[in-house]
């Protein structure tokens, strides 16, 4: 109801659903007596941004499978308020091809030799969340994320899965994708995740992550403001979208009378009134990831000579759209 009523912040509520996301899982995790399973979030989730209707992205660490397919049933056992929270462990390694749970060698193996560089930075979001295996699990991602971050051609990586993303997930009108769209939510997300890596700043949480990159001058105070500010605005517009629809969809209604509504819903009186300030918080966030990535891409020419790049794997797009 307060954000109903908008009574607080976006991320304020994205935090708190991702504190009752966690409590849950936790809950959950303890019924069958999984104390040796290790969970590490990832995506929003890990980030501590939940929307609604969002799955949580883990991985698990270990030996016990068994405990992981208890935990991911028990999350998406239908009740009389439908599932607790559906669970995605696809940013595993080999994806829905691999084993549900690995060991630490095998994480450790697979970043260091066969690792797609999407998913790589996907390890930007890793947060620990329970089991015996949290810090020699953290220790090894930082390691791996730090030596991804060396890449010379990074930001050209991260570019082109930005626009894989936009060719294969897009809804084929980039004025309604405030997700996948020019200047939009991913679009801020991709921006600060490789100004982090190329910083080498590891942090999962997104506005906190802008803070740091503002802090270390990648962002001047009026970039960084404007940047959070449209990235806030996006994330709420998806977030109404979401509370209303009751499922994570990140598509601006194309029916003139839902847009109305969902206009009005975000406290316009038009939806002509709220294209004004959706179009500028775009064009801001296109603007700074133009301006910040370009530079970046020229500063990382003029380093050595990079080692042969790894194509994209077959799920890279569908994955990293979940990881963001």
């Amino acid at each position: 109801m307060r954000d109903v009523l908008g009574l607080g912040s976006p991320s304020i509520t994205f935090a708190e659903l991702s504190d009752l996301a966690e409590a849950c899982l936790v809950f959950t995790q303890k019924l069958p007596a999984s104390d040796q399973l290790t969970v590490i979030a990832l995506g929003k989730f890990g980030g501590g941004e939940l929307s609604y209707g969002a799955d949580l992205d883990v991985l698990f660490v270990g030996d016990d499978s068994r405990a992981a397919q208890n935990l991911v049933g028990a999350m998406a056992q239908r009740t009389a308020e439908k599932n607790i929270w559906p669970v995605d462990a696809r940013l595993r390694p080999e994806g829905e091809k691999g084993p549900l749970v690995c060991s630490l060698e095998t994480y450790e193996w697979y970043y260091a030799n066969r690792a797609q560089p999407w998913e790589l930075q996907a390890l930007t979001r890793a947060r620990p969340i329970s089991g015996p295996l949290q810090d020699e699990f953290m220790t090894l991602v930082k390691r791996a994320w730090r030596q991804a971050s060396k890449a010379a051609d990074l930001i050209e990586r991260i570019d082109k899965m930005l626009e894989r993303i936009r060719r294969e997930r897009g809804s084929g009108s980039d004025f309604l994708d405030l997700k996948t769209g020019a200047g939009g939510i991913i679009e801020a997300e991709f921006l600060v995740q490789a100004l982090q890596m190329r910083a080498e700043i590891w942090e999962p949480n997104w506005e906190r992550a802008a803070d740091r990159l503002r802090g270390r001058k990648l962002f001047n105070d009026a970039e960084a403001g404007r940047l959070k500010q449209s990235y806030d605005f996006l994330r709420q517009c998806e977030s109404v979208l979401r509370r209303y629809e009751n499922k994570a969809v990140s598509t601006l209604p194309n029916d003139p009378n839902e847009q109305r509504k969902f206009a009005v819903r975000l406290g316009y009186r038009e939806f002509n009134e709220f294209r004004r300030d959706y179009v500028e918080a775009r064009d801001a966030i296109h603007a700074l990831y133009n301006r910040r990535m370009r530079k970046s891409e020229a500063a990382s020419a003029r380093r050595a000579s990079p080692p042969p790049s790894r194509s994209f794997g077959v799920a890279g797009s569908e994955a990293a759209t979940g990881a963001s």
